[in-house]
């Protein structure tokens, strides 16, 4: 039996839009580092405090 080959379209990171390969399907990589990836998750906590004011 063979393995199951699916392949993927890159996809950008949210942070800086550099095309990512994506290694796993069931689990996309988002982010091309750990600190664009705590970065956006700063941002995205810093606008839903400044929304609450």
């Amino acid at each position: 039996m063979g393995a199951i080959e699916i392949e993927l379209d890159p996809l950008p990171c949210r942070w800086c839009q550099k095309l990512i390969k994506q290694p796993k399907w069931w689990r996309p990589k988002r982010h091309c580092g750990r600190s664009h990836r705590v970065k956006t998750r700063l941002v995205n906590a810093l606008v839903r405090v400044l929304e609450h004011l």
